[in-house]
């Protein structure tokens, strides 16, 4: 019954059981009850187990923290499953249901799965279904928790933006100097770091030095010459990035009006191109997946780039061996599209005391470029994620990229999570 769902959440690493919450089993059968008992040790599981619907009830009204799972019977004295998970319903909508019943009757199956439920057990239940499905219902729940909490610091994040975007126009005429000064120095340090301007002229001070004078010329070494050659070629992409960030800064983007499920699609697959790179560095993606059915208006292919250079910037910055996560979602009135890579230590992305983001600023470095991905760079010497803010603001959007925390694993990881904000058009069909 959960087929994409499996496939989703294979990939999704989660805490222990015993971490993720606790079961709630509802079954009448003594017999049967040792049988779960049994399988809950050995899968390490918090569980409580109670014989019918209105002893669970009481349970799920004095616990002092929810339960993450429910295993409920169908046929039980004094109040049967059915009742229960209605009742259930109604103090906790989204509850993780999974019923187990000896019923066949395919119309009785149906009946029960409009309910609500997550997964349809069929007794006698054996072992490993059992660690099967009642794995699969905690990492969801995993999963779930964490996506809330994903979309709770975004709507804390846009917040913090706008306040940022009003505080900024407020003081903007008064800072273009301190702005101008800040800018290049920043591209002081672009030309002087990796590929490009600054190799250049240091290849060719090796040039002058090493040369040699012969009656028909000059001889220099090929590797000298090899590596001018492909720094000619950086160079050159980097110019061109340069034309790109002004064009896009003096363009007004051709707007067309799409569902937002239409350009999740449209980014998941496009964003399939770094998946080859992912694995030089031991790393994985997992997409999210969206229900939000909105529409927006936008340049299809401006927001692509935005996307590209998010997912580029966490591939060149991703701790190795961890995973790369793209969340889509509806906050306040604004579609989100968030990517999150864990890293070796948090870094100061925004200037706390001016209210503004450090690595939007043109030229901008707070670490060394990263020459292992130079290839698919469109947007060379710090000015990837100055055209991501320039693209989301000609889109109306925001644009935010900040230091988080994960707690879904066994330790706390540092993470940055990068993300814009799309405006939603609210019409009928809405």
């Amino acid at each position: 019954m959960h087929t994409e769902l499996n496939k989703n959440l294979a990939a999704h690493s989660s805490p222990t059981h015993s971490q993720a919450g606790r079961i709630l089993i509802l079954e009448d059968s003594s017999e049967i009850k040792l049988l779960y008992e049994n399988y809950c040790r050995k899968m390490d599981l918090d569980f409580d187990i109670v014989s019918n619907g209105k002893e669970g009830m009481a349970k799920v009204l004095s616990a002092k923290n929810p339960y993450s799972v429910f295993l409920v019977d169908l046929l039980m004295p004094e109040q049967d499953g059915s009742t229960f998970i209605q009742n259930l319903k109604l103090e906790d909508p989204n509850a993780i249901i999974i019923v187990q019943s000896s019923l066949e009757e395919p119309d009785r199956i149906i009946e029960v799965m409009k309910l609500g439920v997550f997964e349809y057990l069929i007794k006698p239940v054996d072992r490993e279904s059992f660690e099967r499905v009642i794995g699969l219902a905690f990492r969801y729940n995993s999963l779930r928790n964490f996506q809330a909490n994903v979309e709770q610091e975004n709507r804390d994040v846009l917040k913090r933006q706008l306040d940022w975007l009003t505080y900024k126009e407020s003081i903007r005429k008064s800072d273009q100097n301190s702005l101008a000064l800040t800018t290049i120095k920043s591209l002081n340090t672009s030309f002087s770091q990796g590929s490009g301007i600054g190799t250049i002229l240091s290849l060719l001070d090796l040039l002058k030095m090493g040369y040699r004078k012969t009656e028909n010329g000059a001889l220099v070494s090929n590797e000298i010459l090899d590596l001018l050659y492909s720094n000619q070629e950086i160079l050159r992409k980097q110019l061109g990035g340069l034309s790109k960030i002004l064009s896009l800064a003096g363009e007004d983007p051709k707007m067309e009006i799409i569902r937002s499920t239409a350009l999740i699609d449209f980014l998941s697959e496009k964003s399939q191109f770094i998946l080859p790179y992912l694995e030089k560095k031991g790393l994985k993606m997992r997409l999210s997946t969206s229900k939000t059915s909105e529409s927006v208006k936008i340049n299809r292919e401006w927001i692509q780039v935005a996307f590209d250079e998010i997912l580029l910037n966490a591939l060149k910055y991703s701790k190795k061996g961890t995973n790369l996560d793209v969340y889509f979602g509806r906050i306040d009135g604004y579609l989100c599209i968030s990517v999150k890579n864990a890293v070796v230590s948090h870094q100061p992305l925004a200037d706390e005391e001016q209210k503004e983001l450090l690595v939007t600023r043109p030229f901008y470095r707070l670490l060394p470029p990263v020459e292992e991905f130079s290839d698919l760079e469109e947007y060379g010497m710090g000015l990837g994620l100055t055209a991501v803010e320039l693209i989301v603001n000609k889109h109306g959007g925001v644009f935010n990229i900040h230091n988080v925390s994960d707690h879904t694993s066994d330790f706390i990881e540092p993470c940055v999570m990068a993300e814009f904000f799309l405006p939603v058009i609210v019409t009928k069909q809405n």
